[in-house]
C-alpha cells in the first residue's frame, strides 16, 4: 500500500534551479561514508539480547523520516513529497541467496521490532524470490543493506542510469562494527539524489541518527 503524499510544484520550488540542473544528469546521485559511534545500541542489544540490525534499523529509519528531503521522490516525472518512507532491507536466505523484506513504517520501537522481525524470519526462508523491483508502490521506500562481516571505509551503489525514479529513492549500507579506543566505532553509507537531498539535509540524515544512537534507550522509551 502506497503511502499518502502531495505534489510540488516545481514552478514554485525555492529548488527548481538546483532540481532541473541535477535532474538532467544521467545519473543524479552521491553519497557519503560517515563513521558513526554505535555503542549504545550494541550495549543495549547484547543487554536485552535483541537484534542490532533491527535495533540500528529503527535508529535510521526514524532519523531519515524526520529530514523532509529524505521523502522525496521522482514517480511518473513528478517530485513527491510522502507523509512517511517505508524501510526495505536485504536478508540473507538460507540457501545463501538474497531476499527484500520490507514493512510500514511507524515510529513506536515496539511495533518497529516486531514488523521487522517477522519480515527478517519468513523471507530468510522463503524461496520464492522477488522479480520485479521497478514496481512504482516500491518507490515510497528505503533502499538498506548490510555488511556485518567487513569493516569498510567506503562503497558506491549500482544504479540504474536515466531512472529518475529509482535514482531518487534513498540507499544506505553499513557495516561491522568493531571496538575502537573502549567505542564501538561502525561506516554508514548514505546515497541519494541531488536533485533532491543537498549536503546540508544529508549531514542533518546523519546527525540525526547519531544522535538516535546518542540517547537511544530514552528515545525508546519515549515512542514505545
Amino acid at each position: 500500500m502506497a503511502n499518502k503524499y502531495k505534489v510540488i510544484d516545481i514552478e514554485k520550488w525555492n529548488r527548481k534551479t538546483q532540481f532541473l540542473r541535477f535532474n538532467s544528469f544521467e545519473n543524479t546521485t552521491y553519497g557519503l561514508d560517515v563513521r558513526l559511534d554505535v555503542t549504545n545500541i550494541v550495549n543495549y542489544s547484547k543487554k536485552t539480547k535483541t537484534s542490532f540490525f533491527i535495533n540500528f534499523l529503527y535508529a535510521l529509519t526514524v532519523a531519515l523520516n524526520e529530514v523532509e528531503e529524505f521523502r522525496l521522490r521522482i514517480v511518473n516525472g513528478e517530485v513527491r513529497l510522502y507523509e512517511a518512507i517505508r524501510p526495505t532491507y536485504t536478508i540473507k536466505c538460507v540457501d545463501g541467496t538474497f531476499n527484500n523484506g520490507r514493512h510500514e513504517y511507524t515510529k513506536s520501537y515496539s511495533e518497529f521490532y516486531k514488523r521487522a522481525h517477522q519480515e527478517v524470519e519468513f523471507q530468510k526462508t522463503n524461496t520464492n524470490h522477488r522479480e520485479n523491483y521497478n514496481d512504482s508502490d516500491y518507490y515510497d521506500d528505503f533502499y538498506f543493506s548490510c555488511l556485518p562481516t567487513l569493516d569498510f571505509v567506503g562503497m558506491t551503489h549500482p544504479m540504474i542510469y536515466g531512472d529518475k525514479s529509482s535514482q531518487s529513492c534513498t540507499r544506505a549500507l553499513w557495516g561491522k562494527y568493531v571496538l575502537e579506543n573502549g567505542r564501538y566505532k561502525m561506516t554508514l553509507n548514505l546515497t541519494a539524489s541531488h536533485a533532491l537531498v543537498d549536503g546540508f539535509p544529508m549531514a542533518e540524515g546523519f546527525n540525526k541518527t547519531q544522535e538516535i544512537i546518542d540517547d537511544f534507550e530514552n528515545f525508546i522509551e519515549i515512542n514505545k
